[in-house]
């Protein structure tokens, strides 16, 4: 009993290990299993994931295409090539050369048929290509009478293509130089407006006012029927803050050259000074002195142009007054452009005009008047039927002698038919029964 009991016991404590290790096995396997099952999920996650990234790489290069082209379609302005810059302007040849500034060169060249101006901006001063090409896109979509268009561009090589003005730059004209004529007194007060117009455009735009930066009669020009035009907008926009001094000595706000901060009202202190030129046609350096002292002297006349006459007094002293208050050194003294100083303008271009309408009147007022015809005196029938019988016997002599003179006469030295046929045309008639005159003709 006892060995059938231990028999007993070792054969349940074996089944009883041999359950464990089963128990065991299956544990394992199960484990084993779960880990395969991990590293399939793992494995699809992963190959979605892969899959995910290519769609999303896939739906960006698709957007960045889209982009491109609704960039492409919605320029405004015309993309050149840097061979088509460099074809125009004779590999940027000096004989096409017109000018050169602070950004740049400039070039008189034929584009697309038409002549441009193109301003080829120094290497170096730029700012990268994407905010190059963003700048020039705003300044293209910005279309006002007064301001010079720009056409297009070649955005890689920092080219800029403007419309050409024929008649230069306002300094040019106000200088006489290339033996150019002297601009009218009326010229230059609607040119003033027309400056005033254009300035008022830029400062008006949104989001935020447009400031130039580098007003002055070298970047005013005029077209082919003098009208004026602002240029360089914006060129201050391309180029980095430490690249180059914005603007020109002189025509600087002193304000902005104290504080760094610029505003509307730094454009107005160049304006006050392009007005004082306009008036003088003298160099920038002290001109708002000199002109304010020959005002307080009562002698303003010695600084205005010489070459201009007739000068308006009243008016070109009020323009002269308004480019000393432009002048100010501190910008809250300086007038307002819209309420201020464009009204003013406006008014004094319209005396201009006025003017000219006045002399075209009188002038043909005194035409008419010496076009007049005679006065018609009225003669009794009886008078100048006595007049004209007496006048018959002269006429038949006349007529005898005139057909003698023509008889005698050789057939080859009489007049061609031709001028014969002129003769026809003329009759006999009384030009008015004042005078009673009989003109000759021909005679039947």
């Amino acid at each position: 009993m006892g060995f059938l009991s231990q028999t007993l016991t070792i054969a349940v404590m074996h089944q009883h290990l041999e359950a464990e290790e089963a128990l065991e096995m299956l544990r394992a396997l199960s484990e084993e299993k779960q880990e395969r099952h991990s590293d399939i999920q793992a494995a699809e996650m992963a190959k979605q994931l892969v899959k995910m990234e290519s769609q999303k790489r896939r739906l960006l290069e698709l957007q960045a295409k889209l982009g491109k082209q609704k960039m492409a379609s919605n320029v405004s302005y015309r993309r050149y090539s840097i061979q088509d810059v460099e074809e125009a302007t004779n590999g940027f040849s000096d004989a096409l050369k017109i000018g050169e500034g602070g950004y740049g060169p400039v070039y008189k060249a034929l584009l697309d048929y038409t002549f441009v101006a193109i301003k080829l901006m120094k290497s170096g001063i730029t700012q990268g290509l994407k905010q190059f090409q963003q700048e020039v896109e705003v300044l293209s979509s910005m279309r006002h009478p007064n301001m010079v268009i720009l056409l297009g561009a070649c955005p890689e090589n920092g080219c800029l293509v403007y419309e050409y003005m024929e008649n230069g730059t306002l300094e040019d004209r106000l200088f006489c130089r290339d033996n150019t004529p002297p601009l009218s007194w009326r010229e230059r007060f609607r040119i003033a407006a027309e400056i005033a117009t254009g300035l008022l455009f830029l400062h008006s735009a949104k989001p935020e006012p447009i400031v130039h930066r580098d007003l002055k009669p070298a970047n005013i020009l005029l077209d082919r029927h003098f009208t004026s035009k602002i240029s360089d907008v914006g060129l201050a926009r391309l180029v980095p803050p430490c690249g180059t001094n914005t603007g020109t000595f002189c025509y600087i706000d002193p304000e902005y050259q104290q504080t760094g901060m610029l505003g509307v009202k730094s454009d107005l202190y160049s304006f006050g000074v392009v007005l004082l030129q306009i008036i003088t046609a003298r160099p920038a350096m002290g001109l708002g002195y000199r002109v304010e002292m020959a005002i307080e002297n009562d002698n303003l006349s010695e600084v205005l142009d010489p070459r201009v006459s007739e000068w308006p007094e009243e008016e070109t002293l009020e323009l002269a007054k308004l480019a000393l208050r432009c002048c100010e050194m501190r910008k809250k003294d300086r007038p307002d452009l819209a309420s201020v100083l464009l009204p003013a303008l406006k008014r004094l271009r319209e005396f201009a005009t006025e003017d000219i309408h006045e002399r075209i009147q009188d002038r043909t007022s005194l035409t008419s008047e010496s076009n007049k015809p005679e006065p018609v005196v009225s003669v009794p029938n009886s008078q100048i039927n006595q007049k004209a019988t007496l006048g018959v016997p002269k006429i038949q002599e006349d007529r005898d002698h005139l057909k003698t003179r023509c008889h005698s006469i050789p057939k080859r030295s009489r007049p061609p038919r031709a001028q014969r046929k002129q003769y026809k045309s003329k009759r006999w008639s009384f030009m008015s029964c004042a005078s009673y005159k009989v003109q000759w003709g021909d005679l039947p």
